[in-house]
């Protein structure tokens, strides 16, 4: 009697195991985007650029495509602003009576990091350039954990602006650390939030975010032509490039007026048409 009772107490607990075992698999685009999640948390964010493009790949013009995009894209200028940031702090230090002795390193690190925005910049700008015609009134959701984002300057960078120099781990980590903090504010900024990653962080801590397509494309232009100093004649002095991100830029805006004019806006709009007036004033300048 006992072993028939067992049996019956068994069967419940075998299907029940069964039942998990032969769960449908998540949709491989989907796990990629769960990857890349498992990677920002993590602030690996080359994993993470690895995911997303897998899910990118996978997912096409769908929805979890155009989530996976609009992350990447988010990140990459993120990367791109870092990148900035690290050149110009090693620029800085250079010229510090601490640095006399290691000048060419520190010019050295000044220029790989100048060239590590560069290829960011160009890489997120011809991404939005191939997403932008797709975008609509229709917001995108998108799901991320938020960076740990930490306020004021980076006591490693600031060591970097003195002329100290800085061995690897430390520069790595100072340059993981403001990889969070440019995050922080790339999510802030597309979501509607403007730079108070405070008030981002709070909105990304619900779940899923509804990315409103002109607000993203103001966001990104704007930190296009922040990150476009690089190519400043005290920077890089790249005219060329200088003028594509400016270009990039005013077909951003032209699209972003096309969304306003679907779905009309003052305070957006009046943002957009001043943001274009100032950037053709610089584009007649380049020669454009």
């Amino acid at each position: 009697m006992q072993n028939r009772t067992s049996f019956f107490l068994l069967v419940p607990i075998c299907l029940f195991l069964f039942a998990c075992s032969t769960e449908a698999p998540k949709d491989p685009a989907e796990q990629s985007l769960i990857d890349a999640r498992k990677s920002f948390q993590a602030s690996d964010f080359d994993a993470a650029l690895t995911n997303l493009d897998k899910a990118i790949k996978l997912g096409g013009d769908d929805p979890l495509g155009q989530q996976a995009t609009v992350l990447r894209i988010a990140l990459v200028t993120s990367l791109a602003d870092t990148g900035k940031q690290m050149a110009e702090a090693y620029g800085t230090g250079s010229r510090e009576p601490a640095a006399r002795s290691r000048y060419g390193p520190f010019s050295r690190m000044r220029s790989d990091y100048y060239g590590i925005a560069r290829a960011r910049l160009m890489d997120a700008a011809q991404s939005l350039m191939n997403q932008r015609g797709k975008l609509s009134a229709n917001p995108i959701s998108i799901e991320v954990p938020f960076p740990g984002f930490t306020g004021g300057m980076d006591p490693a960078v600031a060591k970097i602006l003195h002329g100290q120099w800085l061995e690897d781990a430390e520069r790595v980590g100072a340059e993981v650390q403001l990889n969070r903090n440019a995050l922080a504010l790339t999510l802030s900024a597309i979501a509607g939030a403007g730079a108070d990653s405070s008030k981002g962080q709070q909105a990304f801590a619900a779940g899923k975010v509804d990315i409103d397509s002109r607000v993203y494309m103001l966001a990104l232009s704007d930190s296009f032509l922040q990150i476009g100093a690089i190519f400043d004649l005290r920077a890089l002095n790249e005219n060329d490039h200088a003028r594509i991100i400016r270009e990039v830029v005013r077909d951003n805006l032209d699209v972003t007026l096309k969304l306003l004019a679907a779905k009309p806006d003052k305070d957006l709009e009046a943002r957009a048409k001043k943001m274009q007036a100032d950037n053709d004033k610089i584009l007649k300048k380049l020669g454009a």
